[in-house]
Formats: structure tokens, C-alpha cells, sequence
């Protein structure tokens, strides 16, 4: 085998590797042997017909396998020969098979760098812990009273700010339907039919519920709205739009009062002091994982200012092609438009190369952490992470290790789970606003967040729940 080496730039190397006849010639007996024990050929006994038919039968099938087979080894060897330390696997192209049977391809590797690890453990880290006051503890229960608020149809009266609307409603431009003008709109912009809103400055349409102030229920009433300059939907910026807007009703929120009749009806012997007491645990529970996640956060951060390495760029554009398509999702779920998407294409493409490149440095960071602590992965680690990920994709823990297994996902689990408690490893020993450390070992298992059915939970908004 004949290797020639070539460095593209900092951690990328191609190997231009040949191979001699011989090796295809050796490997095509092996397979060409298999094939003619499994062939069933009419007019012969299963395994039993000529090599020569079998060939001609599977000549395209056996030359494929042969050539997969010799990449694959070639490739596993050159890299040993060489001493690379691969980051991710081959890319193999230009495979050109000669008339004589010799076989050359180039192969890409992307390498670790190399990384002088800096002192790890001991990492000086202060971040504010969050207290829970009593004010967000009232201010949780005003928010679960407000889930079970009644609305009471006012008459007598016009409606004012703060008021909730029920109305009909249509834009338009110089006389032209707003709907017609721009059909990309969202219809919170266009117009709704029996739509609720509630009265409050700029919101959802600018300046709309301040031109509505003193309508009577039936009544109707054009409202001129201009939108803003800087309007988060570029197409109206600047825009003045003419709203006919009729109102239906006028409604009322009335928030049910804080007593035990209505802790009851939250759950069947619920007290407002459990209720209260609950909250309270729940918030501080929400405040530990805060700060843990800041405890985190200026650990990586750290980590990434004590550690000088060039990442390969080939890495790097994968992970920001990653990460902005999260980006994306994440906005689109949000209701942001791809207009409003493509104004901050390259602000959002910004973003997404800067956490891309810390994230590629952090995890061979991490990487040599794993390597000298001797990190490993146990089965039962690797099952809980498989079955916390089926459940989010409504799928059989079985169904989805087959399909991982089939992807050759199953190392890139393995190594975010190392990763993870990699960096475990790094938070338990920094000294965090001067408290001593609690160091784990490298052996400790991760660190499982994992929510019991079984433990009473207060619904409330945004919990996720039904109620």
C-alpha cells in the first residue's frame, strides 16, 4: 500500500492512498468463494455452481463489496501507519478502479489538535445564586388564579384599556385590502373575525387598542394605525394602515379569589397553604437549576479562555449549519416570520459560527479530559439517555436503538454522554463563591435529571400540563 500524505490546512489532511492489484485480487477470492457458497442458481444444488457463473451472475455486487471492504481497511491502516487521531469519520472520494485491479482513492481526515490541558479542577467560579422571594411566590399564584379566571360580559359601559375585546376587524391600504395587498401577512395584521383581544398598549397591532378606547358593544370605528420604522414585521415598517374594526362584546376577567374552595378545585384536598408551599419548592427548584446552568456556563466559559487551539474549519461550518437550523425552528415556533428571518440572516449566521466554534473547542476540550480521567460510558447510562430520547420522540426505546444502530449513531450518543460528565467532572471540582468542592470521580455515574410521576405537582402557567 502506497500513501501519500498532504496537508490541506490546521487538523485536515488527505491521504492519497493506492492500492496494488494483489489486494483486490486476494479480496475478490474471499468474497467470490462466499458468494458461490451462498448462490442458488437454477439448474445447480445451492453452493454448488461454478465459480466462473457466479462471477458473471454477481460481478457489479462482488466488485462493490471488494472495493467498500478494501476502503474501509486501507483507510483503518493508513491512519494507524500515520498516527492520526481522527475527530470525526473519513471522508473517502475519488475511488478510481484500474483496468489492472489497482485501487486509489483519497481520504480526508480531520484530526484532533493538539491541547495542552491547562489545571481544570479548583477553577475559581462566582455567580449570584437567586433567592425566592415571597413576591414571586404571589406572583406564580396570581398567574394559576388567572388560569382559572371567568370572563363576564360587560354592558353599560364603553370599553377601556385593560378590557377584553371580542371584535371583528379588517386592514387596509388607500382602500385596498391589507389581506390582497400583502398575503404573507399573519392574520393578526390582516384582520380576524370573533377575534379576543385585550387592551393593551401596542399590542398586537400598534397603537389599535388606544383608538378603540370608548367603542360601544355593536359599534364600529375606522382606526388608523402607523406602524413604526423599526416594526418587527419588515413589510409594514412605515406603513399607515386604515383598521375597520367592529366590536361584539366587551368581557371582563374576574380572577376567582385566593381561598380554600379554590385550592380544592385545583386538587382534591389541596390546601392554599400546600398550594403556596408547593410553589415555593417548585420555584426554588427552578432557581437551583438556574443556577447550576450559570455555575456551568462560566465553567465552559473558562475553560474556553484558559485553552488556545485551532479548530477545523470543516467542523466548524457543520456545527453552525446545526445550530442555525435550531436557530431557525426555534424563532419559526415562536411565530417570527422568514421575512423578519432573512432581515438577520447575517446576524443569526454570526451567532451561529460563534457557538459553533466554542462548541467544537469545548468538546476536544472535553475530549482530553475524557482521555486522561479515563472516562467511560456504562450500558445503563447509555439505555437511560436512549429511553429519555424515546420518549421525546414518541418511539420504543427498542425502535429507536435499532434505528440508531442502523444511522451508526450510537458512538456520537456515547461521546455526548462522556462528554457530559467530562465537564460534571470540571463543575465538581471548581470552587464555587468560595464553598470547598465536591469533586465526583471519573467513574461517578451522570447525573440523571429525571421527574417523578409519582411527585405532586402544582399546574400553573406555562407548566405544560392540561388543566
Amino acid at each position: 500500500m502506497k500513501v501519500t500524505t498532504e496537508q490541506k490546512e490546521t487538523c485536515i489532511v488527505d491521504l492519497h492512498i493506492e492500492l496494488p492489484p494483489e489486494r483486490f485480487q486476494s479480496e475478490w477470492k474471499e468474497i467470490g468463494a462466499e458468494y458461490r457458497r451462498l448462490a442458488n442458481l437454477p439448474g445447480f444444488r445451492k453452493g454448488k455452481a461454478p465459480l466462473a457463473i457466479v462471477e458473471k451472475k454477481y460481478a457489479q455486487d462482488m466488485e462493490q463489496e471488494v472495493t467498500r471492504k478494501l476502503l474501509d481497511a486501507a483507510v483503518r491502516d493508513a491512519i494507524n501507519d500515520q498516527k492520526l487521531r481522527p475527530a470525526q469519520s473519513p471522508n473517502v472520494r475519488e475511488v478510481k478502479l484500474e483496468e489492472d485491479r489497482s485501487l486509489k482513492f483519497t481520504a480526508t481526515i480531520v484530526t484532533r489538535p493538539a491541547i495542552e490541558l491547562p489545571e481544570y479542577k479548583g477553577l475559581e467560579i462566582t455567580v449570584e445564586k437567586p433567592a425566592v422571594e415571597e413576591a414571586q411566590v404571589d406572583q406564580f399564584l396570581e398567574g394559576l388564579r388567572a388560569d382559572f379566571a371567568e370572563f363576564k360580559t360587560v354592558e353599560g359601559r364603553a370599553i377601556a384599556m385593560g378590557d377584553f375585546a371580542v371584535l371583528d376587524y379588517e386592514g387596509s391600504i388607500d382602500g385596498k385590502n391589507l389581506a390582497e395587498t400583502m398575503p404573507d401577512l399573519q392574520p393578526t395584521h390582516t384582520g380576524r373575525k370573533n377575534f379576543w383581544i385585550r387592551l393593551e398598549e401596542d399590542r398586537p397591532i400598534p397603537e389599535l387598542a388606544a383608538a378603540m378606547v370608548g367603542l360601544q358593544a355593536g359599534e364600529s370605528r375606522d382606526c388608523a394605525v402607523a406602524y413604526p420604522t423599526d416594526f418587527f414585521e419588515e413589510k409594514l415598517r412605515g406603513y399607515k394602515v386604515l383598521y375597520k374594526v367592529t366590536l361584539h362584546e366587551i368581557k371582563e376577567r374576574v380572577l376567582p379569589p385566593l381561598d380554600e374552595a379554590f385550592a380544592e378545585k385545583i386538587s382534591t384536598g389541596m390546601t392554599v397553604e400546600k398550594i403556596r408551599e408547593q410553589v415555593r419548592q417548585r420555584l426554588e427548584g427552578n432557581a437551583r437549576e438556574s443556577f447550576s446552568r450559570s455555575v456551568q456556563g462560566e465553567v465552559i466559559k473558562q475553560l474556553l479562555a484558559l485553552v488556545t487551539v485551532e479548530t477545523p474549519s470543516t467542523m466548524v461550518q457543520q456545527e453552525s449549519s446545526t445550530i442555525l437550523k435550531e436557530i431557525i425552528r426555534e424563532n419559526q415556533s415562536r411565530g417570527v416570520s422568514e421575512e423578519e428571518l432573512r432581515s438577520h440572516q447575517e446576524e443569526l449566521l454570526g451567532a451561529a459560527r460563534q457557538s459553533a466554534g466554542d462548541k467544537v473547542k469545548l468538546n476536544f476540550i472535553l475530549g482530553e479530559i475524557i482521555g486522561k480521567e479515563s472516562i467511560t460510558v456504562s450500558r445503563d447510562e447509555l439505555a437511560w439517555r436512549i429511553t429519555s430520547m424515546a420518549e421525546r420522540y414518541k418511539m420504543t426505546p427498542q425502535k429507536l436503538f435499532k434505528e440508531l444502530q442502523k444511522h451508526r449513531a450510537i458512538g456520537g450518543i456515547e461521546e455526548e454522554i462522556a462528554f457530559s460528565k467530562a465537564l460534571d467532572l470540571v463543575i465538581s471540582h471548581a470552587r464555587v463563591n468560595g464553598e470547598d468542592p465536591k469533586p465526583l470521580t471519573a467513574s461517578s455515574p451522570l447525573t440523571l435529571n429525571n421527574d417523578s410521576p409519582d411527585e405532586e405537582h402544582v399546574h400553573g402557567p406555562h407548566c405544560g400540563h392540561a388543566h
